[in-house]
């Protein structure tokens, strides 16, 4: 009930906004949003690596995805005007789906693999007209079970298309995402590690699968040394990066 009435409340605003100010989109009322549904849910979060990227820069963040507050977290996480890659059938939902359509936010057909990647190409057309920083899960849904599935090709047709850096984004964290409610977080907060940008000039569209390859990989080694940091440090609330 409480993210909703925050929604209700910061949505036209946004909106508004987002009109007038095109070419310097807010991402305020959306960081907002998130805050809110963070602190109402008591859920604590660690950012590590946001040195790797440079303000005003526009990038495709690729990242693996574990729960449905993923989206919450990286507009926390990334303090940025960035659109969401999403499930088509999401545009029809009442209020959300309209307010995602208005923001710019892509959907694809997730039935439909050729037509996902046509939709894709289109997009990059559109984003190089105006470049917003794109954030895509490639492996096309969530897996709670935290096992990375092979990572489709869509994030990496958006960033040749474009010219913009592909950055590995590591969602981490060894706290209870079984349920909608994240619990644990105190001990264990969710943990965003965000690896280094990489170019991907010369490539082409024939290199896609690579360069979804090559960033899961990223990510698989963000997580890997993620852990590794967690279990020799400890993730105690006094040691922590986090903004929330």
């Amino acid at each position: 009930m409480n993210m909703a009435v925050a929604f209700i409340l910061l949505a036209p605003l946004d909106i508004l906004l987002s009109v007038l100010f095109r070419n310097r989109r807010p991402w305020f009322f959306t960081w907002l949003w998130s805050k809110w549904v963070f602190l109402m849910g008591g859920i604590r979060y660690r950012l590590e690596g946001k040195e790797n990227l440079i303000p005003g820069e526009k990038y495709v963040f690729m990242s693996n995805h574990t729960h449905e507050a993923d989206i919450a977290l990286l507009y926390l996480a990334l303090k940025r005007d960035i659109v969401f890659v999403s499930k088509g059938e999401f545009k029809k939902f009442p209020f959300a789906g309209w307010y995602a359509a208005l923001k710019g936010h892509i959907f694809v057909d997730r039935s439909n693999p050729t037509g996902a990647q046509y939709t894709m190409m289109k997009a990059a057309e559109k984003l190089k007209r105006h470049l917003r920083s794109v954030v895509i899960f490639p492996e096309g849904t969530y897996f709670k079970d935290r096992v990375i599935r092979p990572f489709m090709p869509g994030g990496a047709v958006l960033a040749v298309g474009t010219g913009m850096k592909v950055v590995p984004v590591a969602i981490h964290s060894m706290a209870n995402i079984d349920s909608l409610l994240i619990k644990g977080t105190w001990k264990n907060p969710l943990k965003v590690i965000i690896g280094e940008p990489f170019s991907v000039e010369g490539k082409t569209y024939d290199d896609r699968y690579d360069v979804a390859k090559q960033t899961r990989e990223a990510v698989m080694d963000l997580i890997s040394s993620g852990s590794t940091s967690s279990a020799t440090n400890g993730d105690s609330p006094n040691q922590e990066k986090a903004e929330a």
